[in-house]
């Protein structure tokens, strides 16, 4: 529950986009204020309403310490009911919707990142997958110089020559900016440099 109520903003903010509500208004308004009628509201699907009711009871939810409730009853059966109770699909209905239910159909990326698997190169097209960094993570670039077993100031001279491409950074707790790398960057980086210094011994 904690973990779901946790993911409730992103999952909201991924619910939201879907349905677009500033796109379906009751009438669309030509220049001037005048109705059309030749172009009607784009529908929103029901799915998406009926989930962002549940979704909307919880927003003051999202951030609460739930050991504070732990030991009243009314408010753990009823977040119970609201998160974590599944209402499965029969024939395109459900009797119910929870966060559990909206992120197992939406989840909180878009599933529109192409990435092929190393194993499947060159065997039929790649298919979308969800989150990238579930199978090429995010490093540090002290983590990224263990992985290609080169000194950290190697790695900072690949950045610099954009050999590898920072994607992500934030700034610490103590005010140091973390750069981060994707892990396929750093093996091709790796990859790269091992090659040319084998070309170098042969031309020795």
């Amino acid at each position: 529950m904690r973990a779901l109520l946790a993911d409730g903003p992103d999952l909201i903010g991924r619910v939201r986009s879907l349905a677009d509500p500033m796109k379906a208004t009751p009438t669309d308004k030509a220049p001037g204020g005048r109705s059309s009628v030749s172009e009607p509201p784009a529908p929103i699907d029901a799915d998406l309403v009926d989930a962002l009711a549940v979704l909307n009871r919880l927003e003051p939810w999202w951030h609460v310490t739930l050991s504070d409730y732990s030991n009243d009853r009314e408010v753990m059966t009823w977040l119970g009911e609201v998160v974590l109770d599944r209402h499965p699909e029969v024939e395109g209905l459900r009797d119910g919707w929870s966060v559990a239910d909206a992120m197992a159909k939406w989840g909180t990326e878009r599933r529109t990142d192409v990435f092929a698997y190393p194993d499947d190169e060159g065997e039929g097209e790649p298919e979308a997958a969800p989150v990238r960094e579930w199978y090429d993570p995010l490093l540090t670039l002290q983590q990224a110089a263990k992985r290609a077993k080169v000194s950290q100031r190697q790695m900072q001279r690949w950045v610099q020559k954009e050999v590898v491409t920072v994607v992500a950074q934030h700034r610490g707790p103590r005010g140091s900016v973390m750069k981060y790398v994707h892990a396929s960057a750093v093996d091709a980086a790796g990859a790269g440099m091992r090659s040319n210094q084998q070309r170098t011994q042969f031309t020795r």
